[in-house]
């Protein structure tokens, strides 16, 4: 025992610390301990099992053997995200200006290099970096960015104050992102002046800042929001800190194992928090690789593919099962997963398919809209699946979860053969899954009852979508259901069997 506690503890608040005594009866609880510890930065104690908490720790935290064990974290007051010495330390920042250059390259690179500010831009969507001292505020919902530059304005810049970005991906130019998704302004001063803001709050650690207020069904939101993150920040290895504009709290609670996975830090709400936040640099916009569901080695950041994006999930959701041989074992029934929608694409004779599927050895599971929208509880139920079967729907996306080697079988409404494949076929191939697609014919569309055999929306699709997504979308996505012919799509479903070896 260290018979001087109090002092320990006196003389660290003096120095900066919020101290917490960790007692026995606190200790005594691992689930609640271990939260404690992984919230700290400083972790205290003399010799013994109760360092073995070092394990719960953020990474790059400190635990000298010192004293107690007691854990320490930062005072509010204080640099968040490492401890704070009255401000006298000089952080080696090689390592973070290496992680931001990794978001460009070419001209973009040397011009962060150079200036300490670059920007990719294209067709779909900004990423700005900057690896100088950042001021962060909020006026009115409207985030807004100061730096000031290593030597000369950026060029885009020279002739103008501010850069806006709109720090979405994907539908930059879109009427509905413009409408939801607000401008964030990068500012820096005139020639000859400088910024010299006082912080409210300042950090070690850069910001990530991006906008969660166009959101969806569950593709778009892994799609335009989730993927972009892990291939912007996974290199970070959690030291960021997001900052999210257009702040959507449902959002923000559905998705917040991914974003504690990314970020060892909580999120900063900017459309409520107005206190000035300093940053030792900033990124502004999330990398889209211009493809569906998709990671891309040719593209930034490098060295990513969509088995490194399962494996994240695997780990933030706690997903036990990699290989579908896992599963198959002493003649164990492979579990198929129905996914059943309650609007458009409905697949209305599901309870043949459950009867024929379980003739055949599977055991089914029917994924109801009450299963499917709970992501912790509904990702187990897939990576316990050996195969997952539904309509083309935003519900295919949960595909992310299912063990490799497992199938998926995707069925393609009257249609919508381009986004069947684009969205979840090609994808899946990437994903380290088996695929296979089950095209309907007119016969099993409800269109047909409604414009008859000979109608061009039954005959020629193609031409419809040509006349546009909003004449289309009412009538293929919106607007049919689906009555399986049974004795065909037993014979997708026999497929599947054998796939898996059976």
């Amino acid at each position: 025992m260290i018979l001087n506690k109090a002092e320990i503890v006196r003389v660290a608040s003096e120095l900066g610390f919020r101290v917490v005594i960790a007692d026995p009866k606190l200790t005594s609880s691992m689930n609640k301990f271990s939260v404690v510890v992984n919230r700290c930065s400083v972790l205290v104690g003399a010799h013994g099992a109760g360092l073995t908490n070092e394990l719960f720790i953020p990474n790059g935290k400190q635990v000298p053997y010192l004293g107690s064990e007691c854990s320490c974290e930062a005072r509010a007051g204080a640099t968040e995200g490492s401890i704070s010495n009255g401000g006298n330390d000089e952080k080696d920042d090689s390592s973070l200006t290496s992680r931001l250059g990794k978001l460009l390259r070419g001209n973009d690179r040397r011009q962060l290099e150079t200036i300490g500010f670059g920007c990719k831009s294209d067709h779909m969507n900004d990423v700005c970096v900057s690896n100088q001292r950042v001021w962060m505020k909020t006026d009115n919902g409207n985030l807004s960015v100061y730096f000031n530059s290593k030597n000369v304005q950026p060029p885009q810049l020279q002739h103008q104050i501010s850069l806006k970005v709109r720090p979405y991906v994907n539908k930059k130019n879109d009427e509905y992102t413009k409408e939801d998704v607000r401008e964030i302004t990068i500012q820096t001063p005139m020639e000859h002046q400088s910024y010299n803001y006082t912080c409210d709050v300042t950090h070690d650690i850069p910001a990530v800042i991006f906008s969660t207020g166009l959101n969806g069904n569950i593709f778009h939101e892994f799609n335009e929001m989730i993927l972009p993150l892990f291939l912007t920040c996974r290199h970070f290895r959690s030291q960021l800190r997001f900052v999210i504009s257009d702040f959507n709290e449902r959002w923000a609670h559905k998705y917040r194992p991914i974003l504690s996975h990314l970020s060892d830090y909580e999120l900063i709400n900017a459309s409520e928090d107005n206190r000035i936040h300093c940053f030792p640099g900033f990124v502004i916009g999330l990398h889209f690789h211009n493809e569906h569901l998709v990671c891309s080695n040719s593209d930034l950041p490098v060295n990513c593919s969509m088995l490194d994006f399962r494996q994240f999930l695997r780990e933030t959701f706690h997903l036990e099962i990699k290989n579908v041989s896992q599963l198959l074992y002493n003649n164990t029934k492979p579990e198929l997963v129905l996914l059943s929608r309650r609007r458009s694409r409905m697949i209305l004779n599901e309870a043949e398919i459950v009867t024929v599927a379980s003739e055949l050895g599977f055991s089914v599971v029917i994924a109801d809209p009450e299963l499917t929208s709970n992501m912790n509880k509904f990702s187990v139920v897939v990576n316990r699946c050996s195969v997952l079967v539904g309509a083309h729907g935003a519900g295919l996306t949960n595909e992310l979860f299912i063990p490799d080697g497992a199938v998926v079988v995707q069925v393609v409404p009257l249609g919508i053969q381009w986004a069947s494949t684009n969205y979840f076929g090609k994808p899946s191939k990437e994903m380290g899954v088996q695929y296979l697609e089950y095209q309907i014919s007119p016969q099993e569309s409800s269109l047909l009852d409604v414009y008859g055999p000979n109608h061009t929306i039954i005959t020629d699709p193609d031409s419809i979508h040509r006349q546009g997504f909003n004449v289309g979308r009412p009538i293929y996505i919106e607007g049919q259901n689906i009555t399986l012919n049974i004795s065909n799509f037993k014979d997708t479903l026999v497929q599947a069997f054998k796939l898996l070896g059976r």
